[in-house]
């Protein structure tokens, strides 16, 4: 059943700690909690699905709980471990058009996590993705569209190699190689989800 978009939104998992204080500001640069550096927070939740579901008129949210078996199909198209637990999918239609999927996924960079979306088409191919906070004083060069649009059109079978088929920023290979993981985990899991013969 679709819910309302206030319903959804309060669904969202809040980072907690001066980035949810920035968020409930409305974005913008704030203090990391020892003082150290900036967290540079360039979307909120709101906003990022406001951007990727600009023409929807309803939108929900639906949370799926990989079982072990799915979890361990995932990790063989990965060739990785992923966290088990429930994963929240952010769904949206415009009338009876399907908009597709949109994700909030943290990957690290140098040190610390990067938060940003992955939406995903019908098609189940990356249509946008968007840097949402960043936490570390260098490397921020991935938010730009330049290194993030790279990533249109890929979808679960997509390599998704750094320097191979997405070129990384320079001075910022270990964020590039963050979101670029990132964006492979999503479409994995979009995939696993509702890519599958009887899949919702």
């Amino acid at each position: 059943m679709r819910k309302s978009m206030t319903l959804a939104l309060m669904a969202l998992v809040l980072v907690t700690g001066a980035v949810g204080h920035a968020w409930a500001q409305g974005g913008g640069v704030t203090e990391s909690p020892d003082g150290q550096e900036a967290v540079k927070v360039y979307y909120t939740p709101e906003a990022a699905l406001a951007k990727v579901f600009a023409k929807a008129d309803s939108m929900w949210v639906e949370t799926w709980e990989p079982t072990a078996e799915e979890l361990a199909a995932v990790e063989g198209r990965l060739g990785w471990q992923v966290a088990p637990g429930p994963v929240q999918i952010h769904r949206a239609f415009k009338g009876d058009k399907d908009l597709g999927y949109a994700l909030i996924t943290e990957e690290n960079g140098r040190f610390k996590p990067i938060t940003f979306m992955v939406k995903v088409g019908p098609k189940l191919q990356v249509e946008m993705v968007l840097v949402m906070v960043y936490r570390e004083s260098r490397g921020d060069g991935v938010k730009r569209q330049r290194f993030l649009k790279q990533f249109r059109k890929k979808d679960a079978d997509s390599p998704l190699r750094l320097n191979r088929d997405i070129i990384g920023v320079s001075g910022a290979t270990m964020s590039s190689r963050g979101v670029t993981a990132g964006v492979k985990r999503v479409l994995a899991l979009v995939e696993q989800r509702y890519g599958q013969a009887g899949g919702p």
